[in-house]
């Protein structure tokens, strides 16, 4: 379910830059949730090239290692297969498109998996359906204590506007919320 890109496929955590505690502390709650399992829903906010999505691919590629060295099938928390990562924008398109035709709808997955990853949310309208479209998902997932690791560029009141009310509530309850600061790892 979860494309890997070659950007990212070598992500991990001992290969991203941590300048400040408060990367060190991101780190180690993300390896906390690999070892452990995921029992909060987990919040990265900040600038763009900061590594938010960096750590997303780390997290994939410590699960798939972890899944992988268990020679167990029924691993206690995450297999790779279990975990999806998708940008918001491609979780509502598939929404729409499943309305024509229903048999490409991943919306059992959205809701089921044992992690969710969603970046670039804020990267869509914001518009009233989309929200009504994503509700679905936020909701079950909240309903369920399953986590979801949110990335996101804008800030926690900009993240309100765009989400609508309903939703940011499900997602901030109980987050551990990390905000990246700094300039882009992008720059030489």
């Amino acid at each position: 379910m979860t494309r890997m890109c070659k950007r990212f496929s070598q992500a991990g955590f001992d290969n991203y830059r941590c300048d400040t505690e408060a990367q060190r502390n991101i780190v180690a709650a993300l390896k906390h949730g690999v070892k452990n399992g995921f029992s909060r829903n987990i919040l990265l906010i900040g600038g763009v090239g900061t590594g938010k999505t960096h750590l997303a691919y780390a997290v994939l590629n410590a699960l798939a290692e972890v899944h992988t060295a268990s020679n167990n099938p029924s691993y206690r928390w995450y297999g790779e297969n279990k975990v999806i990562y998708r940008t918001i924008k491609d979780i509502i398109d598939n929404i729409r498109a499943s309305w024509r035709e229903p048999e490409i709808s991943d919306m059992k997955g959205f809701c089921s998996c044992p992690l969710l990853i969603i970046d670039e949310i804020g990267v869509q309208y914001g518009t009233d359906g989309e929200r009504n479209e994503l509700y679905t998902v936020f909701n079950r997932r909240y309903e369920d204590m399953l986590p979801i690791m949110a990335i996101s560029n804008n800030s926690l009141t900009e993240l309100q506007n765009i989400l609508g009310q309903r939703i940011y509530d499900r997602l901030i309850d109980g987050a551990l919320i990390f905000e990246l600061n700094g300039r882009s790892h992008r720059k030489p």
